[in-house]
C-alpha cells in the first residue's frame, strides 16, 4: 500500500473519530507463504460498511470486512487469522496464511432522554459531564430546545412511541423514560423494550410499574425482556430532588455500562483498619 493510500486510510479514520462515527482499523500483522496482503497493510471499515484501503482484496477482504462490522457492533477488538489453501474456508489458492488485528473505535455512548422535564434536564447535565452523546425525545417543543439543552446531539419532537420505534437503538444506547404522563411512559417503554439498548429505565411508583408490566405481559412481551427493565430506575441513594434522582440514574447506567457492582469500594478492595496495623 502506497503512502497516498495510507494517508487516505488515516484521514478517513481521523474523520470517523472527529465526527463520532464507529469504525474499525484492520492491520495485517503477519503473513506466511503466498498471500495477497502484506504485513502493515491497512484498511478502515466504517459502521455502514464503507471501506477505505485494502488488505488484499477478494474473499479474504470480504471476510475481514464482515468480521470488522461484527466487531464494531460488539464494540470489541479481535485478532483473526485465515488459511488461504484452496480447500480452506475462503476457497483461495494462494497457499499461505494471513493474520490481522481489528481495532474498533467506538462512538460515544448515547444517553436517550425521553422526557425533557426537570429530571431530563438534570440527566442531560450529568450525562454530558460523563461524555455521553445526548438525544432528547419530547412532544413539547418549548422544552425540547437548543436553549434548554445546548449540547444535545439531536432533538426529536414528535409522537414518542412512533419516533422511538424508528430510531436505531443499539448496544451503546442507554434509554431513560420520564415523560409527562403514565400512558406515554407505558407506550414508550413498549416501543423500546425489544431494542438492543443496553439499558432501559423508567421512572414511577410501584403501582405504576406493576400496571405497566401487566400491560406488557398482556401485549405478549416476553417476561425476560420485562425483567431486564430498570423500573423504577436509579440506585437507592437519592432524595426527591431531581438533581439527586438524576445522579442515582446515571450511577445505575454506569453500573451497567462498566459491568460494575453496587458495593462500596472499601468492600470491593477489602480494606479495613486491620490493614493499617
Amino acid at each position: 500500500m502506497g503512502t497516498t493510500m495510507e494517508a487516505k486510510v488515516i484521514h478517513a479514520l481521523s474523520e470517523c473519530i472527529r465526527t463520532d462515527k464507529p469504525a474499525a482499523l484492520v492491520t495485517v500483522v503477519a503473513t506466511a507463504g503466498s498471500a495477497p496482503g502484506k504485513p502493515g497493510a491497512l484498511m478502515v471499515i466504517i459502521g455502514d460498511g464503507t471501506t477505505i484501503g485494502t488488505v488484499g482484496g477478494g474473499s479474504l477482504e470480504h471476510k475481514i470486512t464482515t468480521e470488522a462490522i461484527q466487531c464494531i457492533g460488539l464494540g470489541k477488538n479481535k485478532e483473526v487469522s485465515y488459511d488461504l489453501q484452496a480447500d480452506a474456508e475462503l476457497g483461495m489458492s494462494c497457499g499461505g496464511t494471513v493474520r490481522a488485528f481489528i481495532k474498533v473505535f467506538k462512538a460515544a455512548p448515547q444517553l436517550i432522554i425521553v422526557g425533557a422535564g426537570h429530571i431530563g434536564l438534570e440527566l442531560y447535565k450529568i450525562g454530558r459531564l460523563q461524555g455521553f452523546q445526548v438525544v432528547i425525545f419530547d412532544e413539547r417543543p418549548e422544552l425540547a430546545s437548543k436553549e434548554r439543552f445546548p449540547e444535545a446531539k439531536l432533538f426529536v419532537v414528535d409522537d414518542l412511541p412512533a419516533s422511538l420505534k424508528e430510531y436505531k437503538l443499539h448496544c451503546d444506547c442507554y434509554v431513560t423514560i420520564a415523560t409527562a404522563s403514565h400512558d406515554t411512559d407505558r407506550l414508550t417503554l413498549e416501543a423500546v423494550i425489544e431494542s438492543n439498548a443496553s439499558y432501559i429505565g423508567m421512572i414511577g411508583s410501584s403501582s405504576k410499574i406493576r400496571k405497566t408490566f401487566e400491560y406488557l405481559l398482556k401485549k405478549g412481551v416476553q417476561r425476560e425482556k420485562i425483567e431486564n427493565v430498570f423500573a423504577p430506575m436509579g440506585l437507592n441513594i437519592a432524595s426527591i430532588r431531581p438533581e439527586e434522582i438524576a445522579i442515582s440514574i446515571i450511577g445505575e447506567i454506569l453500573l451497567v455500562k462498566n459491568n460494575g457492582s453496587p458495593e462500596h469500594m472499601r468492600s470491593v478492595k477489602k480494606i479495613s483498619i486491620k490493614d493499617a496495623i
